[in-house]
């Protein structure tokens, strides 16, 4: 059997909803957030400044955010994560 691009994309689908449907509430939050942060990191982005106008393309290949997601949720499953205000400890500047 062939594996086409809409079969490839519809198992990415799949097994996302099922890690989302293992997820506790408060990582599907993280979750949601870095997923915002991703697509917003990858699409075309307008910033404005006096009267010039710079438009920055962002075009990492899907595959590789989905990877990155995976990997993610990976972490969060075994524990690998940390607490935001202990990002800082230890680190005088």
């Amino acid at each position: 059997m062939l594996t086409t691009k809409t079969s490839t994309q519809a198992n990415v689908r799949q097994s996302l909803i099922q890690e989302i449907e293992q997820t506790s509430d408060y990582l599907l939050g993280e979750v949601l957030d870095f997923l915002l942060f991703v697509r917003a990191k990858h699409s075309s982005v307008e910033i404005e400044i006096g009267n010039f106008e710079s438009v920055e393309i962002y075009d990492e290949p899907k595959k590789k955010i989905l990877e990155d997601l995976r990997l993610s949720l990976e972490d969060v499953k075994a524990g690998r994560v940390h607490d935001i205000s202990e990002l800082w400890n230890g680190i005088d500047v």
